[in-house]
């Protein structure tokens, strides 16, 4: 169903009249703006006798990023009081939703990324016609995060509050396994784009990048080589530390990414759902120091999907006439 029969859509503040200040000062509420993380949505603060009160919105709250190349289609759900600016869309349900249903949507509507772009942005009508499952699959109800979501908020020296921000878990007895036994792993291409001839509609190139599904440009075919088929996950093990995506054509890869071609047979969704549980372990890492190419081999991993996960998203493949 559409996002609008679920939710009311308000607007942010527009900063124009108001005074942001760039540390936390007593009585002064965090002003939030667009960010692909939920720890980089606090672009200041402002006064709470500047704010009217039906601006100011509690804890619990759910809320989308509008704006920003690599910032919009985030959705999140705050964990303290906030003001959102004028790129954030706050999303008020029309019927009585648990925390958990509000972190459930969130990650939905973040799925629908893909859609939107800088010059195509989620406001208005296209972010209300978002279609939504009308309910949390049941068995949601009875989650546990751990072990294999980090739950601890990164803002707690701020708030002293916990972040469940992420959806996908399993209950006590679901068996983890390491990612090995689940993939194979393959080094990617290791090529450098420079090397290489681009070429609109041809083939894809993944690079270490959370946008686009990790496709940085498209190119010809390089002396040859075949190129990985459509249906793989690629991991990038720096940059975007575990961006992982199931690619939907033809692609070649840059250097540090690894492609995962399961060791059964595997859904679409079940591809989804083990590239969310990967890219939840980015906090282990980072971009530059802590890379995944020594690790990747060992995150655990639910040794299958928890019944009920259920979020569509298109495979559409292009056939290139020189395979």
């Amino acid at each position: 169903m559409r996002l609008d029969a679920l939710f009311t859509i308000r607007n942010g503040v527009a900063s124009t009249d108001l005074s942001i200040e760039p540390t936390k000062q007593t009585f002064h509420l965090p002003y939030l703006r667009p960010s692909s993380t939920q720890e980089g949505t606090i672009a200041g603060w402002v006064w709470l006798r500047d704010i009217e009160e039906r601006d100011i919105y509690p804890p619990e709250t759910l809320f989308v990023s509008t704006n920003g190349e690599g910032s919009h289609s985030f959705a999140y759900v705050s964990s303290f009081y906030f003001v959102g600016n004028s790129d954030i869309s706050i999303l008020i349900p029309k019927r009585e939703m648990s925390l958990l249903e509000k972190i459930y949507y969130a990650q939905c509507i973040t799925l629908n990324r893909w859609k939107f772009s800088y010059g195509r942005k989620p406001k208005g009508k296209r972010l209300a016609g978002i279609e939504l499952p009308e309910a949390m699959p049941q068995n949601f109800e009875k989650l546990d995060p751990n072990p294999y979501f980090d739950w601890s908020n990164r803002l707690n020296a701020l708030f002293d509050v916990t972040d469940k921000r992420s959806i996908v878990a399993a209950n006590e007895t679901t068996r983890l396994a390491p990612l090995h036994e689940i993939f194979k792993i393959s080094y990617g291409n290791k090529f450098d784009l420079y090397n290489l001839e681009e070429h609109l509609g041809y083939i894809d190139f993944v690079a270490r990048s959370e946008k686009s599904n990790g496709i940085s440009a498209r190119v010809l075919n390089y002396m040859g080589i075949e190129p990985f088929p459509p249906g793989l996950i690629t991991v990038a093990l720096g940059g975007s530390v575990l961006a992982s995506f199931v690619q939907r054509n033809y692609f070649y890869t840059a250097q540090n990414i690894k492609v995962l071609t399961p060791k059964r047979e595997m859904p679409l969704i079940e591809k989804l759902f083990y590239c969310m549980v990967i890219k939840a372990n980015k906090y282990r890492y980072s971009a530059m120091g802590r890379e995944a190419n020594k690790t990747l081999h060992n995150i655990m991993l639910p040794a299958e999907m928890p019944e009920g996960f259920n979020i569509s998203y298109p495979l559409e493949t292009t056939k290139h006439t020189s395979l």
